[in-house]
């Protein structure tokens, strides 16, 4: 099999990318009698992280370039879909299933990008774009592949949907698994069965977005006097929308982590809230998400891209009630 070979050096991705269904299947044989099982549930949950058979042969084919070996080895494998968005009444959704499709070779290179900061230089990390990720980690048992997978687990987790570029669509299924030889596999097969497992798992669900009534009154906002008047908030939150601006459901209150990001007196007068961090990026919930002098202010303040969202006038000005 062709590969081509991209900076840096310690990643191949394979020449073609995954096509759009996922059909992907578990790495080990052993686990076909589980994958038959999930194929027949209407729920289509996944119990093992599959795999696109070009990665199976790709994996395969590193492997024998480590084998036989004295020393440990661990496999990290990441398998990314997105779910179909069905419209189902009551009656109709135990009858339907939701197909799997493979993402965008984007929304994985910026889930690669998170992961990159977690390994080492000299893991080997194998891609197929759009689909699925391995990493070959030379060296490392089973104790040690354990802590990478939290590492791995919390810096995909810094992702947000809203953050994301473009913002999700769709649901996204994120599946982790990981094995160790020389335990608990004692073969590459059972190295292979092993790192099937599901281990982690993260979803990143779409934004809650808005419905606008015919008659063109926001429907789920409900909109406070503040300094400015209800027709300017309407215009804004029309304007946030028909510019592609995600809507954001916010929290009852906001972590301790984002509360000094934006000076208090500052969230006041632009009328705003810090609700998440993506390392430099951070996504600012606003009442007015397209005054780009606000933006700019933001910007200059924090030192950091800011990322505006649409959000509850009720449920903002709620958090801005408590002083930080």
């Amino acid at each position: 099999m062709k590969f081509l070979e991209k900076v840096p050096s310690t990643v191949t991705y394979l020449d073609s990318p995954a096509s759009d269904v996922c059909t992907c299947l578990p790495l080990s044989g052993i686990h076909q009698e589980l994958w038959q099982g999930h194929a027949e549930k209407s729920d289509q949950t996944i119990e093992v992280t599959p795999a696109t058979p070009e990665m199976h042969c790709s994996l395969r084919s590193q492997l024998e370039n480590y084998f036989p070996r004295s020393t440990p080895l661990s496999i990290l494998l990441l398998h990314i879909s997105q779910l179909e968005h069905i419209h189902m009444t009551p009656k109709s959704a135990i009858l339907h299933r939701r197909n799997r499709y493979h993402v965008s070779a984007s929304l994985q290179e910026q889930i690669l990008s998170n992961i990159r900061r977690t390994i080492r230089s000299s893991d080997h990390i194998l891609v197929h774009p759009g689909a699925s990720i391995a990493i070959i980690l030379p060296d490392v048992d089973q104790e040690g592949s354990q802590a990478l997978l939290q590492r791995v687990y919390h810096s995909i987790n810094l992702l947000q949907p809203e953050t994301v570029i473009p913002p999700l669509k769709r649901e996204t299924d994120i599946t982790l698994g990981i094995g160790s030889y020389p335990k608990p596999g004692a073969s590459q097969e059972e190295l292979l069965y092993h790192t099937g497992f599901i281990t982690s798992r993260i979803i990143l669900r779409p934004a809650v977005t808005t419905q606008f009534h015919a008659t063109g009154s926001i429907g789920l906002v409900e909109v406070n006097l503040y300094h400015r008047n209800q027709n300017e908030e309407n215009d804004s939150f029309v304007a946030a929308r028909n510019n592609g601006i995600p809507f954001m459901q916010l929290p009852a209150r906001l972590p301790s982590r984002l509360k000094h990001l934006i000076p208090y007196t500052l969230a006041c007068e632009l009328r705003c809230a810090p609700v998440g961090r993506d390392h430099n990026r951070l996504t600012v919930a606003m009442a007015f998400p397209t005054d780009t002098q606000a933006i700019d202010r933001l910007r200059s303040t924090t030192g950091m891209t800011i990322f505006p969202v649409a959000c509850e006038a009720k449920m903002l000005d709620g958090l801005l009630e408590h002083s930080w």
